[in-house]
C-alpha cells in the first residue's frame, strides 16, 4: 500500500463514519439539514440564490454504502449554490485590458490549482462587469473548483482579496452557512473528484460533469460536531501519513535497487575470491598464468599475433583489493589479447556483412534494427585486425554504452565486422575463462565509466584496457566460479520481475 492507498482509506473510513466515534449529545444530522433548509429560504427571498425545482429522494440503489444511524444521506445540491463561469464568448481575451484603478479581475483555473489570489493579470473594465459580469463575482468564504484539464482542484477564497470573476474554466460554489467547509472538501476531493474523472465530459481534456448531474450526487452527512471531529482526526493522521509516505519511497528505492545491488554483491564476492572456496587440488594460479604464456609465446612464433610492448610492473597502489594466496594479479593483455575493431566509417552496402558497433548492444545481446551492413571486401579488412569468434568478448569503450558486452557463443555467433568495439580474445580458447573475464568485466563497468576520457564523448582507450588489472584465479577455480554465479543470479532477475 502506497502513501495515496493509505490516504484514501483514512477517507474511506472518514466519510463512511468509521474514523471517529459517535457521540449522542452531538444530536443528529437530520437537525443540520433543517438548518440548512432555513438558511437556504432566506437567501432565496434575500435575492441571493435562485430557487430550484427539487431534487428528487434518494432512493437505496444511490446509495454506496451505510453510514451511521445519526447520519443523512444529502444531494451535493441541497448544501449550496454552484454557478459555472461565463460562456466562452461573454468572456474572451479581446475584452481583456490592462490594470488600473476601474477594472475587475478575471481569476483563472491556475488559482484553483495552485490555491492563491496573487496569480494572474487579466482584467475586465467595471463598466463591463456590472453590465455583464455582475452575477459571477467571487465573495469570500465562496470555494472556486478547476472545471477542465486538471479537474476538481479546489481553493476557499480568502476574506481579503481583490474583487474579481470567474472565468470559464472554473465553478464557483457557495456553501449555507451551516455546512462546514472542510468536510465538505474532504468529501469533494475524494469521492467527487474520482467520480468527476470518470464520468468527465470532452475527450482532448476532461471536465467537471453537467451541473445537474453534479447536483444530484449523494453525500454522507454527519451532524456538524462530527464533521469537526473527522477533519481534526484527518490533520492529525496526515503528518503520519507523510512520513510513511518518504518510508514507503526509500523502501521502493531500496527494492529497486536491490536486486541490482545484490547482482554487484555476487560479483564482487567472485572476484575477490569469496563466493567459492580455494582448493588447493587446483594449483595456482601462477602455473595458469605460465601457460598461458607459453601459448602466447608460441602464437608469436608461428606470426599469429603481434609481440605487444612490456607492460610496467604492477605496483602496490594499483592493487584494487586482496585477493586468495594462490590467485594473481595480472594485466589483461599478459594474459588476454585485446584488440579493437576499426576506426573509419566504410561505405555502407544495403547487402552485406553487419557493422557492429556498441550501439547494437542491449543487455547482453545484439539488437540489430539499426544496424549497417559493409561489403565483403571491407569485412575481411576489418577482420584481419579483428577477426570476432567464438568465445570472444565484445566490449563498447564510446559514448553512452560504454561497458556494454557481449560474449560470443556458438548460439549468438555469425560474421560481422566491428567498429569502435573491443575485443578480448584468449591465447588458448577456453569459454570457462570467457565467463570469468565477462563477468570480471561486468564488475568493473561502473569504475571504467568514472575513468573515462573525452568529456561528452566519452571512451576507454584499448591502451586503458590492456593495462587493466585482472584478479586471475586457477582455471578449475573459475568454473566453479562461474557455476556459482550462474546458480545465484537467476534469483536476483527474479526479484525485478
Amino acid at each position: 500500500m502506497n502513501a495515496q492507498d493509505l490516504k484514501n482509506s483514512i477517507l474511506q473510513l472518514a466519510i463512511q463514519g468509521k474514523l471517529v466515534q459517535q457521540r449522542e449529545k452531538e444530536g443528529a444530522a437530520k437537525e443540520l439539514i433543517k438548518m440548512i433548509k432555513v438558511e437556504k429560504e432566506q437567501l432565496i427571498n434575500e435575492g441571493k440564490i435562485r430557487r430550484e425545482k427539487p431534487f428528487p429522494k434518494i432512493n437505496e440503489d444511490e446509495i454506496p454504502f451505510d453510514v451511521p444511524e445519526n447520519w443523512e444521506w444529502v444531494r451535493f445540491g441541497d448544501l449550496g449554490s454552484y454557478k459555472k463561469g461565463p460562456f466562452g464568448s461573454a468572456l474572451t481575451k479581446s475584452m481583456f485590458v490592462p490594470k488600473g484603478t476601474d477594472t475587475v479581475k478575471v481569476y483563472e483555473q491556475k488559482n484553483a490549482i495552485q490555491k492563491s489570489v496573487d496569480l494572474g493579470d487579466y482584467y475586465i473594465t467595471r463598466e463591463y462587469f456590472e453590465s455583464k459580469m455582475k452575477g459571477f463575482e467571487l465573495l469570500p468564504g465562496d470555494i472556486i473548483v478547476s472545471c477542465a484539464g486538471t479537474i476538481g482542484e479546489t481553493y476557499v477564497m480568502p476574506t481579503d482579496f481583490e474583487q474579481g470573476i470567474i472565468n470559464q474554466a472554473l465553478m464557483q460554489m457557495k456553501l449555507m452557512p451551516s455546512v462546514y467547509v472542510e468536510y465538505f472538501l474532504l468529501y469533494f476531493d475524494f469521492i467527487l473528484k474520482k467520480t468527476a474523472r470518470k464520468s468527465s465530459k470532452g475527450s482532448a481534456i476532461k471536465n467537471i460533469p453537467p451541473f445537474q448531474e453534479l447536483k444530484n450526487y449523494v453525500v454522507p452527512l454527519p451532524p456538524l460536531e462530527e464533521q469537526k471531529r473527522i477533519v481534526a482526526k484527518i490533520e492529525e493522521l496526515m503528518p503520519y501519513v507523510e512520513k510513511y509516505d518518504k518510508a514507503y519511497f526509500e523502501v521502493e528505492e531500496l527494492n529497486k535497487k536491490f536486486p541490482e545491488d545484490m547482482q554487484k554483491s555476487i560479483l564482487q564476492y567472485a572476484i575477490q575470491g569469496k563466493l567459492v572456496e580455494q582448493r588447493k587440488e587446483e594449483g595456482t594460479a601462477e602455473e595458469l598464468y605460465q601457460q598461458i604464456q607459453e601459448q602466447k609465446e608460441k602464437l608469436i612464433k608461428e606470426g599469429k599475433i603481434k609481440k605487444t610492448k612490456n607492460l610496467p610492473e604492477i605496483t602496490e597502489d594499483e592493487i584494487l583489493f586482496d585477493i586468495p594466496e594462490n590467485w594473481k594479479w595480472a594485466r589483461f593483455s599478459e594474459v588476454i589479447d585485446v584488440r579493437d575493431g576499426t576506426h573509419d566509417t566504410p561505405a555502407y552496402v544495403s547487402n552485406g556483412y553487419p557493422l557492429i558497433t556498441g550501439k547494437d548492444f542491449y543487455n547482453g545481446y545484439f539488437e540489430l534494427s539499426k544496424t549497417q551492413y559493409v561489403s565483403e571486401n571491407d569485412y575481411k579488412e576489418i577482420s584481419k585486425r579483428s577477426n570476432v569468434e567464438v568465445g570472444d568478448i565484445l566490449f563498447s569503450m564510446i559514448g553512452g554504452n560504454i561497458g556494454s558486452m557481449i560474449l560470443i557463443e556458438p548460439q549468438n555467433y555469425f560474421e560481422m565486422a566491428i567498429k569502435n568495439v573491443a575485443l578480448f580474445k584468449q591465447y588458448t580458447p577456453n569459454m570457462i575463462m570467457s565467463k570469468y573475464l565477462m563477468y570480471y568485466l561486468k564488475s568493473q563497468v561502473s569504475r571504467m565509466k568514472a575513468n573515462a576520457s573525452g568529456g561528452a564523448q566519452a571512451f576507454v582507450s584499448l591502451t586503458v584496457l590492456r593495462s587493466y588489472l585482472l584478479p586471475l584465479p586457477p582455471l578449475d577455480e573459475q568454473k566453479r566460479i562461474v557455476e556459482k554465479i550462474e546458480e545465484l543470479l537467476p534469483y536476483t532477475e527474479k526479484l525485478v520481475k
